[in-house]
């Protein structure tokens, strides 16, 4: 992303458009991690997916793709929470995480792999992507903790925290008036930003094309509409 922040301050980022990505890329990360309750009653009240328009909204895109069409359909069904919650594992399970054949994979190096028909398949945790991935995290001044979290460091969940993590340190810079600490946070943004650009893409259009549940296709359908938008502000 190229900075418009000038020294003068006559010309200014986009706030909201920041905003916009800030709050996409961590309402994602939610979705892409092994669903909590906490998901579960934000589908079933609704919440998630107005949040996901409002998103569109904030970051200057049609809000269209973001309509969640099954809203209806869930309501008359009436599950509990723990009942949504068991709905929304089986379907993670079933595309991420399944011990014999996933449906897509989540990390960055795995999905790459398969998409381009590597000829020796990456390993898991010690692959070019996971540790490039560690090593921005480690220079923003965070770091996985191991005793909690089992993924590495190019699951799509995670860089997709962190996407939202650069994104409200450049909110912040810009909040505070602070041209170096904004140039600082949009080296990093830059220097990870590829981790996501290079397969998020295509990884949204596999769940939306996957037909596995209504939440996870229309987290694929919502994800390609955000990221073209992404993409085309990175190209400038």
């Amino acid at each position: 992303m190229t900075s418009t922040l000038s020294s003068n301050h006559e010309e200014q980022p986009d706030l909201s458009y920041l905003l916009g990505c800030a709050d996409f890329f961590r309402l994602t990360s939610m979705f892409l991690l092994n669903p909590s309750k906490e998901l579960a009653q934000g589908v079933l009240g609704g919440s998630v997916f107005e949040d996901m328009r409002s998103i569109f909204e904030d970051a200057g895109i049609d809000p269209l793709p973001a309509m969640f069409e099954h809203e209806d359909q869930i309501r008359r069904r009436n599950p509990t929470a723990k009942e949504m919650q068991a709905e929304l594992r089986r379907d993670y399970t079933e595309l991420f995480t399944h011990p014999k054949r996933p449906l897509i994979a989540i990390t960055e190096m795995r999905f790459r792999d398969e998409r381009d028909h590597a000829d020796i398949p990456s390993t898991p945790f010690l692959n070019e992507a996971a540790l490039h991935a560690e090593s921005c995290y480690r220079a923003a001044g965070l770091s996985l903790a191991r005793d909690r979290s089992r993924e590495p460091g190019d699951h799509l969940a995670i860089e997709s925290a962190f996407m939202a993590y650069l994104h409200t340190r450049l909110i912040e810079a810009l909040d505070q008036d602070n041209l170096d600490e904004y140039r600082q946070w949009e080296k990093a943004l830059q220097e990870f930003e590829p981790h996501v650009t290079c397969w998020a893409s295509d990884f949204f259009s596999a769940c939306a094309e996957s037909g596995c549940g209504a939440v996870y296709p229309w987290l694929g359908k919502v994800g390609v509409a955000f990221m073209e938008r992404y993409l085309s502000d990175c190209a400038q």
